[in-house]
Parts: structure tokens; sequence; C-alpha cells
């Protein structure tokens, strides 16, 4: 990984995705979202070639992506752990974890490394009404922005640089997303619209790039593409669908991997919000077929 300046104190670290860093001073850091395990040792011997030691850890959320090697670097080095308040509550225990990986065994929460690596003390909760977070003694802002996770949160750094996670893709990494993951699409809209209104000198998102000046045209190509998603999953949809043939018509219309059982339940996840936006806003009707939940277009039975 480099590690590349952008302003003041604040660097990112260039790997598969974006990870950000706050110098506070020549042999201390913080790190935001520091990737999962398999970004683990690059990032660990850029930081020992730089002299650095992360001291703190903010995460945007939870997935493991982002948020996998928090415990790590919190039982190595001592870092203070950070998240908002919601993301804390699903990474408390193996049980509150499985609540949020609904359609995931017990069993799976308990033996995964991927899903036990998540598990981890969390040392300063943001609450849900905080816009400011004091980690190792720096301030960093905080802009809500729920949706692609429960209790998503922007971190802006002393030199006016926003980490902004997953809120926003790139239009490289948005044009080869097919189902971008989002775990409410009403807040996830919300919150795009949001960072709109932003005005930080520079913005870090996670996959993958930065970007200076005005976020907001890159905020709206980020709704269209979803809104461009919910279109074209609504449209598969001619007829009375279980839930299960739903899942199986995006995959197959989008041509996204499977090629395991777990990879299946991971895209059940994705493609679910869809489906459950598409109810909410009145494109489909909530059905059942022989008991099981199914959907239907909304002029089913008119």
């Amino acid at each position: 990984m480099d590690l590349i300046h952008i302003t003041g104190n604040t660097y990112y670290l260039d790997g598969p995705q974006l990870i950000g860093l706050y110098k506070l001073d020549d042999t201390r850091c913080l790190l935001f979202d520091p990737g999962s395990s398999k970004l683990r040792a690059p990032l660990e011997e850029t930081l020992t070639h730089h002299g650095l030691t992360p001291v703190g850890v903010a995460c945007t959320h939870m997935h493991y992506d982002h948020h996998e090697n928090t415990r790590y670097f919190r039982e190595k080095y001592g870092a203070e752990t950070c998240l908002p308040q919601l993301e804390a509550d699903i990474v408390r225990c193996a049980q509150s974890l499985k609540n949020h990986l609904f359609n995931f065994s017990m069993g799976s929460i308990r033996t995964i490394p991927r899903f036990q690596n998540l598990i981890c003390p969390v040392d300063r909760v943001v609450g849900l009404e905080e816009t400011q977070v004091e980690l190792a003694g720096v301030p960093l802002d905080v802009v809500r922005t729920p949706g692609h996770a429960p209790d998503h949160c922007c971190f802006i750094t002393p030199d006016n640089v926003c980490y902004l996670g997953d809120v926003l893709m790139t239009q490289d990494i948005l044009k080869d997303s097919m189902v971008p993951f989002v775990f409410d699409m009403a807040d996830d809209l919300a919150s795009k619209e949001k960072v709109k209104g932003l005005n930080c000198n520079a913005y870090i998102l996670s996959h993958k790039g930065v970007i200076w000046g005005s976020i907001a045209d890159l905020a709206q190509e980020n709704i269209q593409r979803v809104l461009g998603q919910l279109n074209a999953c609504a449209a598969l949809v001619t007829g009375p669908m279980p839930y299960s043939a739903f899942y199986a018509a995006v995959i197959q219309a989008m041509d996204l991997p499977v090629g395991h059982p777990l990879r299946a339940q991971h895209l059940e996840r994705y493609i679910r919000p869809y489906l459950e936006y598409l109810t909410d806003r009145g494109d489909l009707v909530l059905i059942d077929i022989d008991g099981a939940p199914a959907v239907a277009p909304a002029s089913h039975g008119q």
C-alpha cells in the first residue's frame, strides 16, 4: 500500500479500497475503516515503514470490508475503537450480529472467521444525536448518513476532509456495481441527497477515489444509478413471483456470480432491500403463493 498525502495531517492508504489516516504526530495516527483481514498485512507493513502506530480506529459502519481489522488493532496496539451507536450494537456479540445477518445460521456466525472478526468492543460510541466525537484527542465532525448500513456515518477531519465510507461510490466503481448493497433504500437515497450539501475541501471514498470540491454531481449519479437498478428489478416482475424466484431473476438478469451457498446467502441480503423498497414505493404488492411470501406487479388483481 502507498501512503498518499491529501492536506494537512490527512492521508489515505491506497489499496483495493481507500483507508483513511490522520496523523497525530510523526509516530501516531488514526485509521478510518481499516478494512478486511486480507488487507491486514499490507496495511501493517505500510504503517511500520512510515513509523506509525495506530492509536485510534474509527469506522463508518461495521461491514467486514471496513471493520474486520478493528479488533486486531485494538488488541495488538491498544487502539481506541469508535463506531456509530447502532453499528456498535450489531458487533456487541454473536447474538446481535446474527440479528443483523438474519439469513445466516447461528452456527455460521459462531464458526466463520470473517463473522467472528466483526465482534469487537467499542471504546467510543457515537451517540445518535452527536455531531462530533473526540478520538485519541482528535476532534472529528460526524455526519449521519444511514442507508447503506443502519447507522452509517461520515467523519470529517480537522483538515476539513470528509471520509465518506460507502455512502457514495466513484463513477468507475458505480458502473460495475450491479446491485450496490443497501440496508434501507429510503434512508440511503436521503443520505445521498444530504451529502450534496457538504462543504469540505476533499472527500475520500472507500470505493474508490478522492474528490476535490463539490461532491453534488457524483451524489446525483449515485442516486440515478440506484433508481435505475430499482426500475430494472421491478421490470422483472411480470406476474406473481415467490421471493426466491425474484432473487433468481435478478441474479440471472444481472449475471451476478454465485458459485457457493454462502455467496447465495449474501446475494439474498443484497437483493432483498430492493424488493422491500419496491413494495414500499408501490411498484409491487405482497402476496403469497401456497403460503410462501411472494410479490406481483401493482396492477395484480385489478
